[in-house]
């Protein structure tokens, strides 16, 4: 007798049989059908479905056979098994490797066999659907085709129950990650841990590591080991030759090794060193190259190889942990640069259930509210509870508007310190809609307590000085008129020419005086605004009407679109004028001669809006940010060329925000500016 030879690779077939899970299951009817009809098909006695295991061949199904396995090394299907032909055997007794078999001595007297191989998806046979007889027998190629459609059968269900382990293992794997990545409560480092803990368990391997590789060195940033030893902790920096990651390295791919030590890998430092003799890694990619590895490893050999999930395991894994360590490095970078800028940087989230949260602030926080940013991340309340009760609904109202048009969330208010004392401070923050329905904003918040006492402090001394030279210049032009209109007699030409010149200036200083005073009003809530519903086609009419003399002057033409709609606004009549005329002076002024400036009027849901458009110069882009700030011009060669007192612009949002209304601007520099003013509308003409 002589024994079947192992295959050439034996380790691998073996694993192959074993994942399929089939050895030592109950029978099934799927297999068992086809083993009767091989059995009428050919007229013989027995028909199995045999598996060879290690040191047995053990039958799946079995027809006409009451034995569940006999030994390999006198299997018929061992032999059958070393290639992928149809193995027959027509008489073992002729036959010098059977002749003295214990299964054709014996029970069940084999005479005639033929064994088509099963093979798995990969091609590793697991064993054979073969075919016995008791007596010799001859089989044709039509018999050997035959049987090899009936194996090809059982190779389909085969695969079959393979393919359910498989997609089993790779939702059980895919749940896992599932898991891992939807646990975003807690710091990053507890949560990679957390992970890493996960994956050891699923992979049954004893350390998982995270690492991050620089060049020459390797560094263990987080771990997590089912067998502690004190060789592994976070912080530990080795040479990157003495890992396996420097293999990763090289092939900037996953490695897998089930058994290093039979491997060409047993020479290698790490397990001279450590003796790891299971090993699972993937690279942790950022902007495109490799900064480290997510890996597993045990001392123990693998008792089943890696498949293909647990390495789309490991790969997805470290896909994970790029992002979570890159969004750490953004933040610490984040931090450092929001360090040593002034105030805070921060984001606000206000929720469609209404709860607000502050998912990132600054470390400058604590600056601004005098409040810990722990839990801010989950209640917003102890940073509103911070601001002074008559701001508090400024700051809303403003809020509600910018959540509601999308549009720049600009606020000055007071904020309580600890100390009991009250700061002014100043916020400004773009929104953003997001999918679920927040809107999110991101901005600074900066103390302008200083600045506030400073600007309170020129305001006074602006108000006094304005105050003092009042009366005495209004005396000097009066006299002057007097002086200009002959009551002195008559005058030379040359007084007449210096006295015209000193009479303009001195109109022009008092307009500065007049403008002064009124943004002084303006600032400190004490100019009266007397709002009501008006009509405002009749009010840009008038204002028109009066900027008319300067613009004739100016050889430009101003005139206002008809929009077929006649809107009732609510506002103050000579405050609201005041304001339109600074947009239709600034529109002439800056417009060349025989230009146009087109005034519009439009309604929106809530509000009514009119529009000035010139074709002159546009706003530079590096005075947009200044254009509404008092004594704010334009440097250019133009705007220098151009009276005024650099208060108008600043007049006029301040009179717009008095009467519930707002001011803003487009412009493209080169291609003319184009200002608005809004103000509600009346109820009879709200959408």
């Amino acid at each position: 007798m002589k024994p079947a030879d192992a295959t050439p690779d034996e380790a691998r077939r073996q694993n192959a049989l074993d994942r399929t899970g089939l050895l030592d299951t109950r029978s099934e009817e799927r297999f068992d059908r086809i083993t009767r009809t091989a059995a009428r098909l050919f007229d013989v006695p027995i028909a199995l479905v045999s598996l060879v295991d290690h040191q047995r061949q053990w039958f799946k199904s079995r027809y006409g056979l009451d034995a569940t396995q006999t030994a390999r090394d006198i299997s018929f299907c061992g032999h059958a098994i070393q290639s992928d032909s149809v193995f027959v055997i027509e008489d073992a007794e002729d036959d010098n490797r059977f002749c003295d078999n214990p299964l054709v001595c014996g029970e069940p007297g084999i005479r005639f066999y033929a064994g088509a191989p099963v093979r798995d998806h990969e091609g590793y046979r697991l064993g054979t659907l073969c075919v016995i007889d008791r007596k010799p027998r001859a089989f044709s190629a039509e018999d050997k085709d035959t049987l090899r459609d009936l194996a090809d059968i059982v190779e389909r269900e085969v695969q079959l129950r393979e393919l359910g382990s498989y997609y089993g293992e790779r939702d059980r794997a895919l749940n896992i990650l599932n898991e891992i990545a939807l646990d975003t409560e807690g710091p990053a480092h507890d949560r990679i841990r957390a992970a890493l803990r996960r994956a050891c368990h699923y992979l049954d391997m004893d350390t998982g590591i995270v690492s991050q590789i620089t060049g020459p060195a390797y560094t263990i940033l987080w771990h997590h080991t089912r067998v502690p030893f004190e060789t592994v902790y976070d912080g530990l920096t080795l040479p990157l030759e003495q890992t396996y990651s420097s293999l990763l390295m090289e092939s900037h791919d996953v490695i897998a090794f089930d058994h290093t030590g039979q491997s060409e890998y047993q020479l290698h430092p790490a397990y001279q060193e450590y003796g790891l003799e299971s090993y699972l890694a993937a690279p942790i990619w950022i902007d495109g190259e490799v900064m480290g590895s997510v890996n597993f490893s045990s001392r123990a050999p693998r008792q089943q190889p890696f498949t293909e999930t647990d390495r789309m395991f490991v790969n997805l894994l470290a896909r994970w942990a790029s992002d979570i360590i890159h969004q750490q490095q953004q933040t610490e970078t984040l931090n450092k640069l929001a360090k040593h800028a002034p105030g805070m940087l921060y984001q606000y989230r206000q929720w469609p259930d209404g709860h607000s949260t502050f998912p990132y602030t600054s470390p400058g926080i604590r600056e601004i509210y005098d409040v810990p940013s722990e839990g801010l991340a989950n209640d917003a309340s102890p940073v509103f509870a911070c601001i002074h009760p008559d701001d508090l609904d400024p700051v809303a109202e403003a809020i509600r508007h910018s959540a509601t048009d999308l549009t720049l969330w600009h606020c000055q208010y007071r904020v309580q310190r600890r100390s009991g004392t009250w700061h002014w401070v100043e916020g400004q923050a773009n929104p953003e809609r997001l999918p679920d329905g927040s809107i999110l904003w991101h901005g600074y918040i900066m103390d302008i307590n200083e600045r506030r006492k400073a600007e309170e402090m020129k305001s006074q001394f602006i108000s006094t000085v304005s105050h003092e030279l009042r009366t005495p210049l209004t005396s000097i032009s009066g006299s002057l008129s007097l002086v200009l209109g002959g009551a002195t007699g008559e005058l030379p030409d040359k007084a007449l020419q210096m006295l015209t010149i000193a009479q303009r200036n001195a109109l022009h200083l008092r307009t500065l005086i007049d403008d002064l005073l009124d943004i002084e009003k303006l600032v400190n809530g004490r100019m009266p605004i007397y709002s009501a519903a008006r009509s405002l086609q009749d009010a840009v009419a008038s204002a028109i009407e009066e900027i008319q003399p300067y613009a004739e002057k100016r050889q430009v033409l101003v005139t206002l679109e008809d929009s077929g709609t006649h809107l009732q606004a609510i506002f103050d009549l000579l405050r609201f004028r005041q304001a339109l005329t600074n947009l239709l002076s600034n529109a002439v002024k800056f417009s060349p001669e025989q230009a146009k400036v087109s005034v519009r009027i439009r309604a929106g849901e809530n509000e009514a809006w009119v529009e000035v458009e010139d074709r002159g110069p546009g706003i530079p882009d590096s005075f947009r940010p200044s254009v509404f700030e008092k004594f704010a011009q334009a440097e250019s060669h133009l705007a220098r060329n151009q009276e005024g007192t650099g208060l108008g612009l600043a007049i006029t949002r301040e009179l717009m925000r008095a009467m519930g209304g707002s001011v803003g601007f487009e412009s493209e520099e080169g291609r003319g500016a184009r200002f608005w003013v809004s103000l509600p509308l009346a109820k009879t003409d709200v959408r």
